[in-house]
């Protein structure tokens, strides 16, 4: 797979946030087949290998093919395979608005280390500077305590519940929707405010 564009590299101090490959099926199948990585999200759980082969290929293929950030790819720097254990990313939600939309994954080996906050670093400020962008939206399926605490502590506000907006696996969910405003970043970003 050759694409025009591809997002940047990061690194924090434990990880190194990358474009996603076709090589990096098999380590996403890890991951994206266990229910309880997939049991908030809106993908489904891999069921084979292909799933993740279309995830790797397809889906990364056409989010930069329109130059959006979706997925980085989060590996550890300790790891001397280069594994990804999740992912991360902002793709348009309503371009004319200048809405962009926030999602993630992460290995459950990997959950509790606080990985998917120091992921998001970057990446938003990231999309903050490099897009038009007025809006960061999150959507969290009710019951998912720890993503809120992630969108919490990257600085979202919680807006509400947006009731049975999804089905998904069989059921009616209720999603909780959160934002980031580009004046409430740019404040964050400001010299010598405190934390």
């Amino acid at each position: 797979m050759t694409l025009d564009w591809t997002p940047p590299t990061f690194e924090t101090e434990r990880l190194v946030l990358r474009p996603i490959v076709p090589a990096d099926a098999p380590a996403i199948f890890v991951y994206a087949s266990n229910p309880a990585v997939t049991r908030f999200t809106l993908f489904e759980t891999h069921q084979t290998i292909d799933d993740s082969r279309w995830f790797t290929n397809d889906y990364v293929r056409s989010r930069y093919a329109n130059r959006e950030p979706d997925p980085f790819g989060i590996v550890l720097k300790a790891d001397p395979f280069r594994n990804v254990i999740g992912a991360v990313g902002v793709h348009w939600a309503a371009r004319p608005n200048l809405v962009m939309e926030f999602g993630y994954s992460l290995a459950e080996p990997y959950w509790g280390r606080g990985l998917i906050v120091e992921a998001a670093g970057p990446v938003i400020q990231y999309v903050f500077e490099e897009y038009a962008l007025e809006r960061l939206q999150a959507q969290v399926f009710v019951g998912n305590d720890a993503s809120e605490r992630v969108l919490q502590k990257l600085g979202f506000t919680r807006e509400g519940v947006l009731r049975s907006l999804v089905e998904r696996r069989g059921r009616r969910w209720d999603i909780i929707m959160y934002s980031l405003l580009r004046a409430e970043w740019e404040q964050r970003q400001t010299p010598g405010r405190p934390a």
